[in-house]
């Protein structure tokens, strides 16, 4: 089998099983929360990827990756599918001159928005437990029922860690505001060097800069190191608005081959650099 097909059944085929939860068990309420349904089993296609690769990553990351490139390729009338509207649109961000857009948002950045939850929801020592607990939760309580996108937010702000109250109210307004109803997309760069600290340990310090954003937009952007292959994540960084984040110091057993934001994509952004002074 060629491979452009191989892949293509691995991602439809885990999609369409994905419906007998998203979908079947659970539906939507409207139009408006439509993505519920298909965004849902495009993240759970993610799953089997990253899963059933006996732990390799590359087909995971290289199905992020073709997501994040869906979302900001520009149709033939040059406007990027994500600016046709907000998630929250449906069936309407279909237009003229933005053919083909619901798929492209509904499916591809509506999957994106479970994929940076599931990120920003993953913990050092339990995993993903908490974000599975969410899903549970979630499929529960609407069993059989039809969710709507404000309903499948209360889950959110029911499971999400202290870290992610970004405006200190223990809620999800902010991230809800920015990816499913919003368009906004930012853009990242790092800048990182080092300074001995003693024996074979460093000190790492960088920034992270973000841009092309409102001064509102506020997100959380993970850092990773790689250690001679052993992605090891430090940590996470808020920003909000345009501009750079204070410098911030870590010390390191010994120097890392690089450091990292986004490995995974974690977060969706047009571009997410990292260079070495």
């Amino acid at each position: 089998m060629q491979r452009g097909l191989t892949d293509f059944v691995q991602e439809v085929t885990p999609h369409e099983v994905a419906h007998q939860w998203w979908g079947h068990i659970v539906g939507w309420t409207s139009y408006h929360d439509q993505w519920i349904s298909e965004g849902f089993s495009d993240f759970s296609a993610s799953l089997f990827l990253q899963y059933a690769q006996g732990g390799k990553i590359d087909r995971y990351q290289k199905f992020w990756e073709s997501q994040r490139q869906a979302i900001l390729e520009k149709n033939v009338f040059g406007i990027r599918h994500n600016d046709a509207g907000p998630i929250w649109m449906g069936l309407r961000l279909n237009s003229a001159r933005t053919p083909g857009a619901y798929s492209r948002v509904a499916y591809n950045k509506g999957s994106y928005v479970l994929h940076m939850l599931r990120w920003m929801m993953y913990d050092q020592k339990t995993g993903d437990q908490k974000f599975i607990e969410m899903m549970r939760d979630f499929v529960k309580g609407h069993a059989n029922e039809n969710a709507s996108t404000e309903s499948f937010k209360a889950y959110v702000d029911k499971h999400m860690k202290p870290a992610m109250d970004l405006e200190g109210n223990k809620r999800m307004d902010w991230f809800f505001r920015q990816w499913v109803y919003g368009t906004e997309i930012p853009r990242y760069k790092m800048e990182y060097w080092y300074e001995p600290a003693g024996g074979s340990e460093v000190s790492l310090n960088f920034t992270i800069t973000q841009s092309d954003v409102s001064p509102t937009f506020k997100m959380i952007v993970p850092v990773y190191v790689d250690f001679d292959g052993n992605i090891v994540r430090l940590g996470d960084v808020s920003i909000s608005g345009s501009g750079t984040s204070q410098v911030y110091k870590l010390k390191l057993p010994r120097k890392p081959k690089r450091v990292i934001i986004n490995y995974y994509n974690d977060v969706l952004a047009t571009e997410s650099l990292s260079s070495a002074k």
